[in-house]
């Protein structure tokens, strides 16, 4: 993959996000949303096993696709944390814990282009095993490739110092532009996974936000999470805007 693409984040059609009262995507208007998704150019979609029933939604999807059609398609997903999780248990870490969520995962998406540490910390960057556990399923075949999703600058940066990753996944929007500092500054680079792109609506109403990330990237798939068709299209078109403005002032 190269240059900057435009994802869909797949959080909405299998919990309610962003607050409990909100209600979830039903499952065919979950299925509009992807055809629309793959109508409009994109090829990658991130889910997780915390984010409720997307990922058996995002399977049952992939198997009902005309023969050929998922090839074209990257499926990422998350292990380490469940939902609804209790309040105060944190995230599971442990290698039985990620063992056993990433075989739910294959038996619900068939198979995965893209697994990741779900709320990665520090120390799970310091814990040899579990470094060697996603190196193994990467060399294995298992996946085409492992990454992490983090929430604090101090563990992206110490994500990028390991090595281990291929891929790194952080929130970047105008307003919060912290991490896309330190990965800017770290000496390895990965693919980076951009999420919260309009700083969870905060930046709805303001000019063009995927300017910000078509100028301050190289390569990268930014991540929108809508759920609504005719947000998804603007969505697309205002990021297509933005990457020929830029590739203009560039020549």
């Amino acid at each position: 993959m190269s240059g900057v693409e435009l994802g869909l984040g797949l959080i909405g059609i299998g919990r309610p996000w962003p607050t409990p009262d909100n209600t979830v995507c039903p499952s065919d208007q979950a299925w509009a949303l992807l055809d629309r998704a793959i109508e409009l150019g994109i090829r990658f979609f991130d889910t997780a096993a915390a984010y409720g029933r997307s990922e058996a939604v995002l399977g049952e999807y992939l198997r009902n696709l005309p023969p050929g059609r998922r090839d074209g398609l990257l499926v990422a997903t998350k292990c380490g944390e469940m939902w609804p999780t209790p309040d105060g248990i944190q995230p599971d870490h442990s290698i039985g814990a990620l063992e056993a969520s990433f075989e739910r995962s294959l038996r619900l998406l068939g198979h995965v282009d893209l697994l990741q540490l779900h709320k990665c910390t520090v120390d799970d960057l310091h814990d040899e095993r579990l470094l060697t556990w996603f190196e193994e399923l990467r060399n294995c075949g298992d996946v085409g490739a492992v990454g992490v999703s983090v929430s604090s600058e101090e563990a992206l940066r110490t994500a990028l110092d390991v090595a281990v990753f291929d891929t790194v996944q952080f929130p970047a929007n105008s307003a919060s532009t912290g991490f896309a500092t330190v990965f800017a500054e770290a000496e390895r680079t990965c693919l980076a996974l951009l999420n919260r792109p309009m700083a969870s609506g905060a930046l709805a109403g303001a000019a063009n936000p995927f300017t910000f990330h078509a100028s301050a990237f190289r390569r990268a798939v930014v991540l929108t999470g809508t759920t609504h068709l005719d947000h998804l299209a603007a969505n697309a078109e205002n990021f297509a805007a933005a990457m020929t403005a830029t590739a203009d002032q560039e020549v």
